[in-house]
């Protein structure tokens, strides 16, 4: 898929990358938003639930302090008290008239009207209870003997006096019949002058009466509430169901329960916020509430964002368009430059309008255009200036040996008849014609380069009588060297016919080779006519492409051929100078490599 992508044209790249960085942008802004959100709203939830953990931890110690208080007021009554020291348990059914009737009155209409407790019953030393009284229809009250068997009892008394509460399941000993689930409280009865436990109470709080009277208006189906005991023990569940013992992460919660807190944690599936606390008693109080319902309102938050990626998207596909045809036009248009040349037309060029980036690519396309073009160019005019040369080589070797042999055959004429000048002409001549054809080859040494000029500049001198001198003055150490062959003579040939030739009285042509490290320096001079600064200009102009030679004087041709030749063999490692004034002359400088070997082209 990666690769689909970078093979697809730029402009849809810059949509597809533009589009999802803009959906990631928007989803991570999104995120961060409802994320923030949601924080800000457990916080707060937060604190309102410890508010009602707190209010819980007051109203159930309010409970716990007004059934207290009731039961030592009851307990430390001089009756109850002189009742339960009695050697002689009290005939059943006796002690109820006397508690409703004597100084207990008052404390008996207290617990009838407020209601604040469902079940009490008061033991002596043996026996089933002295008293018992149940507003639930609850009943089967267990022997004190039974009572002393069970755990709850060693517990309470352990306590000397305080009150011990604890939950109670449907069956117990203290209620055979219980008909509600209920919170028990029991408590050891001393003896007010002694301190001798000469007594037990128990007292039953329904469930539904605590949930009724002190926590009203603080749980529902959506906020649950659970109350343990010092001992991690469930004593009340209210409202929504989430505590189960023997869940990891309740017990590392309850097991290091600070003052209070809130944390998220997951419980079967679900994630709540959870609210705990621990009370001055001991007991612990926790409240959870599920995150879905906190949450509920940021669900407008994730519309929004959802709407916002489609509006996006919906608004930026057409905008990305514009933007991206207005930015790849100008590639676009260099692409189509880019073909066009590439099927021939070398004059192409792209319309630079801005200084951006895709400006300086134009401007470097159309200069690398306007090199290739010149390179092609100087590749095709030399292509055609070798052909050119091939044609003359052609015609110039067209049946070599009928030309070699017939002058052999002038020379053995002329030999017989006693002619030596004319013999010596056509051999000098057939010399020159075999140095200059040189097997085809375009490089030549030093010592032909000589010779070749020694015939050519004898003929000249046997035609030209005693108005022409010259002189060669190559050393014998530059032999071996290697040279472009006939690069010397043009400049020999154009010394005479504008120098010599034209001059009264004749003239002289010296040429002069010397070596310098690894260069190669000729220097032919001439005491002619000279050339002013325009015909100099003129004789060394290299010509134009579709120039074409009909002039009957070669000499200046010769010459910028032999500049093409230099500049393409050599490159930029020649030097040549001319050097011309009106009737002093002309000097010419061809400064070359100095080499032993040259490979052929």
């Amino acid at each position: 898929m990666l690769r689909a992508y970078f093979n697809l044209s730029l402009k849809f790249k810059i949509i597809i990358l533009f589009t999802l960085l803009m959906t990631v942008f928007s989803v991570a802004l999104g995120y961060y938003a409802i994320k923030t959100s949601k924080t800000q709203v457990v916080n707060k939830v937060s604190s309102t639930n410890l508010g009602v953990v707190r209010v819980v931890d007051n109203n159930m110690r309010s409970m716990q302090k007004a059934i207290s208080n009731w039961v030592t007021v009851f307990v430390m009554d001089p009756y109850i008290q002189s009742t339960l020291q009695m050697e002689v348990r009290p005939e059943e059914g006796t002690l109820d008239p006397a508690l409703y009737n004597g100084s207990t009155t008052t404390l008996m209409n207290q617990m009838l009207l407020t209601g604040n407790f469902d079940y009490v019953a008061l033991y002596g030393k043996e026996g089933p209870p002295l008293f018992q009284v149940a507003t639930d229809d609850s009943s089967g009250s267990g022997t004190i003997q039974q009572i002393e068997a069970n755990p709850i009892y060693k517990q309470t008394a352990a306590l000397r006096g305080a009150p011990l509460w604890f939950p109670m399941p449907a069956d117990n000993v203290f209620i055979q019949n219980n008909r509600k689930d209920k919170i028990g409280m029991t408590r050891i009865v001393r003896n007010t002058n002694n301190g001798y436990t000469i007594g037990f109470i128990f007292v039953g709080v329904n469930q539904e009466t605590i949930k009724a009277q002190y926590l009203a208006n603080l749980y529902d189906k959506d906020h649950g509430l659970v109350i343990l005991d010092a001992g991690g023990v469930p004593l009340l569940e209210a409202g929504k169901p989430f505590y189960k013992e023997g869940q990891a992460e309740l017990e590392n919660i309850r097991s290091s329960i600070p003052e209070s807190g809130s944390k998220v944690v997951r419980l079967d599936g679900e994630s709540l916020l959870l609210t705990y606390s621990k009370g001055e008693n001991g007991w612990q109080y926790l409240y959870a509430v599920p995150l879905s319902v906190l949450t509920e309102e940021l669900n407008s938050i994730k519309q929004f964002v959802v709407l916002l990626i489609v509006g996006w998207l919906v608004m930026s596909i057409p905008i990305m368009l514009l933007l991206t045809s207005f930015l790849t036009a100008p590639i676009k248009n260099l692409l189509l430059s880019m073909r066009r040349f590439q099927n021939g037309q070398f004059d192409e060029k792209v319309e630079v309008k801005y200084g951006d980036e895709i400006g300086y690519l134009s401007q470097g396309y159309n200069n690398m255009v306007e090199n290739i073009k010149s390179l092609v160019d100087d590749a095709y005019v030399l292509r055609l200036r070798e052909q050119e040369a091939e044609l003359k080589a052609l015609q110039a070797q067209i049946n070599p040996h009928f030309l070699y042999n017939m002058l052999d055959t002038i020379f053995w004429e002329a030999e017989s008849a006693g002619q030596d000048k004319i013999s010596e002409m056509i051999i000098n001549l057939s010399r020159l014609f075999r140095l200059s054809l040189n097997r085809g080859k375009s490089f030549t040494s030093v010592a032909k380069e000589r010779e070749l000029l020694e015939l050519y500049l004898s003929l000249q001198k046997m035609r030209f009588r005693d108005v022409l001198e010259y002189e060669i003055d190559i050393p014998p150490g530059m032999s071996e060297f290697i040279m472009l062959k006939l690069i010397l003579q043009p400049f020999v040939e154009n010394a005479i016919v504008h120098g010599i030739e034209r001059k009264r009285g004749g003239g002289f042509v010296r040429v002069t080779g010397f070596q310098e490290g690894q260069r190669l320096t000729f220097i032919i001079e001439d005491d002619g006519l000279g050339m002013c600064e325009e015909e100099l200009a003129k004789l060394t102009a290299l010509p134009k492409e579709n120039d074409v030679n009909v002039a009957q004087d070669t000499s200046g041709y010769a010459v910028r051929n032999v500049h093409e030749r230099l500049k393409h063999y050599y490159k930029d490692e020649f030097e040549l100078i001319y050097d011309s004034k009106p009737g002093q002359g002309t000097r010419v400088q061809l400064t070359i490599p100095a080499v032993l070997s040259m490979r052929e082209e």
